[in-house]
């Protein structure tokens, strides 16, 4: 009788932390998807930026070619 009370609690002990690895890895999974999305969209903000700036640098030498010009 003992044998048998101890195969259970050892299936049972194996079931318990076959589903806790299970769910810790399918989190992980998850989890994955999202954090590639958030690395594309800083990249995306990343080049969007850049293009800003070359384009406010194109506007102020612009801007000043216009005060050279107002000034003659």
């Amino acid at each position: 009788m003992q044998v048998d009370q101890i195969k259970e609690w050892f299936t049972f002990a194996v079931a318990v932390v076959a589903t806790v690895a299970g769910t810790i890895f399918w989190v992980q999974s998850t989890s994955d998807d999202k954090i590639e999305r958030l690395k594309e969209d800083i990249v995306e903000v990343k080049m969007d930026v850049k293009k800003i700036q070359q384009d406010n640098r194109e506007i102020i030498r612009i801007m000043g070619r216009l005060e050279g010009l107002i000034e003659k």
